[in-house]
């Protein structure tokens, strides 16, 4: 989207705002400006400001947002300043193992102190948020494999942040063999050889028999394909050994949230649910 007339206006109060130093003004102006629609121009200049006001997670999370991030040169070179902002080193890692792309700026994890710190401040939160998670990029990679793989066996850890963990080993193109927790049973896998859990051709195929069993209900779909991405997420990286049939599991599922009977797989779904409640 082009960016408007009065998106220019105030991003021009947001320079006058900042050459007088008010910075606090000069990022409102162009958050309301954002709020207007979206527009590179003030997305790319939001980003500078918040990295001059020390807010450098802020430009992250909004750099994020952008649907272009390794097509537009502009974004891509703000995105890779801003990993280094935020010294995500393991980010940047996955970014040159998926695109093959040189990052414009070269990013470094923190000390080796500091690392340590991050380590056990995560590992003392009881629910980790995903900007406690993100921390985890600032590790350098024997650090960040090693502690992966010491969550990947903590039975306590939250299904949610073991599988964005297994997606970021994956995205690194690990060719190692790691151990995991599925359901209190100790797997292995090879990051390299999986899938991301929505590219995974057996979530697909479980998420399409959903959606046609919901086709005249479309406005249950968005709660049943929660329900549908809590029980695969948990069986993730192993929904090969737990679904044989997809299109029979669909209709299990679909069984056991509207008749609390998931039929042959009645007891993987109560597992499941009493492993989220724990």
């Amino acid at each position: 989207m082009m960016t408007s007339l009065s998106q220019k206006n105030l991003i021009n109060l947001a320079k006058r705002n900042e050459a007088s130093g008010d910075m606090v003004q000069a990022i409102q102006n162009l958050e309301e400006a954002l709020r207007d629609g979206h527009s590179d121009e003030v997305v790319l200049n939001l980003c500078e400001l918040y990295i001059k006001n020390k807010q450098s997670y802020s430009a992250y999370e909004l750099i994020k947002e952008e649907k272009d991030l390794f097509t537009n040169s502009k974004i891509f070179a703000e995105y890779s300043k801003i990993l280094r902002k935020n010294n995500f080193f393991i980010e940047a890692l996955e970014v040159k193992n998926i695109t093959d792309y040189e990052l414009p700026c070269s990013v470094e994890p923190v000390n080796s102190t500091a690392q340590q710190k991050i380590m056990v401040t995560f590992k003392q939160k009881a629910k980790p948020t995903k900007s406690d998670y993100e921390q985890l990029f600032k590790l350098n990679l024997p650090n960040f494999k090693n502690f992966a793989q010491s969550l990947l066996l903590d039975p306590s850890l939250n299904f949610a942040i073991r599988l964005v963990l297994i997606e970021d080993l994956f995205r690194l193109g690990l060719q190692e063999t790691f151990r995991v927790l599925v359901l209190g049973q100790e797997e292995q896998f090879i990051p390299q050889k999986i899938n991301l859990l929505e590219k995974d051709p057996v979530y697909r195929e479980v998420v399409s028999g959903i959606g046609s069993r919901y086709y005249h209900k479309p406005n249950q779909l968005p709660a049943v394909l929660g329900e549908v991405n809590l029980i695969l997420g948990n069986l993730y990286p192993k929904l090969n050994k737990y679904v044989d049939d997809p299109d029979s599991f669909a209709s299990d599922i679909a069984s056991y949230i509207d008749n609390h009977d998931g039929r042959s797989n009645q007891k993987l779904f109560e597992k499941i649910d009493n492993n989220i409640s724990e």
